[in-house]
């Protein structure tokens, strides 16, 4: 257990010692696992899960234009990123600050190699010219203290974009304490709400929701993850599958962004050039990480994934939005991390269609004005 999660161990759990929004087991065996104590695997106990996506009971959305103006202000929002594998969380971040119409709290990350994740974001905090924005490092193993074997093989992108991110020589560092607290304590004395932005495995959030039921009654959640058109689970849901499952039983208004829809914002290779276009470090960066993505593509096209979730609260006309019951499947070894439509009541706002052109469209324009 990485040292900075020894101040967990002395946290006063007045108030934080009831557990209303996930099983009991379940909390136990998050909270025991999480700080060491105890290495457990989670059993369910009820029926299978069944794949009925025709069946489910949806219902439309009302939606609002601009989540990001709430009140006439810009929202309060918290990133939570495994920043350093996939291009698009770089980009994402590098979207909501570009968008100018966040308050970005601070910025988390999580998983395998956390606290170099929070290196890669004050490099390219610092190419943004927002070194006022804090970085925490978050959980960098599982709830259940583990790391999948395959995970290793996205790890090889990480050193390689630490080599060009340090070229901006980084006045900020992490900030010490870990994500977890951040966050609880950044919600806790917030006089607004705040929408908390995981986009990558879902641990940190999981792990605030655990210790601190009372977040809900102050977050909404604007997640990119999970997937109702296919079985194969997606990459954040299937990387922590426990923490996924907690996530959904926070009975938080969660949107998800899933594949369902950023499989459909695959961008052009004239849209890559004209960010790579403008003469300012930021869109060389960024030019230079997608490439570096790319590998030996001489044109590679990235998928936004996450830049549409950041997306999605600036304009949530962008999707299609039905209301759903997700289950996160965390037995069967083939389908751990599956988020399944089932019937009942309703726990999250799924995006179910996208205008692809249009979000792409705003997107570039956003990093080249």
């Amino acid at each position: 257990m990485p040292a900075s999660w020894n101040s967990l161990k002395s946290v006063q759990f007045s108030g934080r010692s009831r557990c209303s929004i996930v099983e009991a087991p379940i909390f136990m065996a998050s909270f025991l696992s999480l700080f060491g104590y105890l290495r457990v695997r989670f059993r369910h106990q009820s029926g299978s899960y069944f794949w009925i996506p025709e069946s489910v009971s949806v219902k439309l959305v009302p939606s609002f234009q601009n989540l990001a103006y709430i009140g006439g202000h810009m929202q309060k929002i918290i990133l939570d990123t495994d920043i350093g594998d996939d291009i698009d969380d770089a980009l994402a971040l590098t979207f909501a600050i570009m968008s100018g119409q966040f308050d970005i709290l601070g910025v988390t990350t999580v998983f395998r190699d956390a606290e170099q994740r929070a290196e890669l974001a004050c490099c390219l905090l610092e190419a943004l010219g927002r070194t006022d924005i804090p970085v925490y490092a978050g959980i960098g193993k599982t709830l259940l203290q583990s790391i999948p074997e395959w995970e290793q093989v996205a790890a090889n992108h990480r050193p390689r974009q630490m080599e060009v991110l340090k070229r901006q020589q980084p006045s900020i560092q992490p900030m010490p304490g870990n994500a977890v607290d951040f966050i609880i304590d950044t919600v806790l004395a917030s006089d607004e709400d705040i929408i908390l932005v995981p986009i990558g495995p879902f641990t940190n959030i999981a792990a605030a929701f655990t210790l601190e039921p009372r977040l809900a009654q102050k977050t909404q959640i604007v997640m990119m993850g999970g997937a109702t058109d296919r079985v194969r689970p997606e990459w954040n849901a299937l990387c922590d599958p426990e923490a996924t499952r907690v996530l959904f039983g926070t009975g938080v208004p969660i949107t998800m962004v899933g594949l369902d829809v950023t499989t459909k914002c695959v961008m052009s290779y004239d849209q890559v050039k004209a960010i790579g276009s403008v003469d300012r470090p930021i869109n060389q960066i960024c030019f230079e990480l997608i490439h570096l993505w790319g590998g030996d593509n001489p044109e590679p096209r990235p998928t936004l994934h996450d830049p549409l979730a950041v997306a999605t609260i600036l304009d949530s006309t962008l999707c299609e939005i039905r209301e759903m019951r997700i289950e996160v499947e965390t037995r069967a070894d083939h389908l751990r991390g599956a988020t399944v439509p089932v019937a009942g009541a309703p726990n999250a706002s799924v995006c179910t269609s996208v205008d692809a052109t249009r979000f792409m469209d705003d997107f570039v324009k956003t990093l080249t004005a």
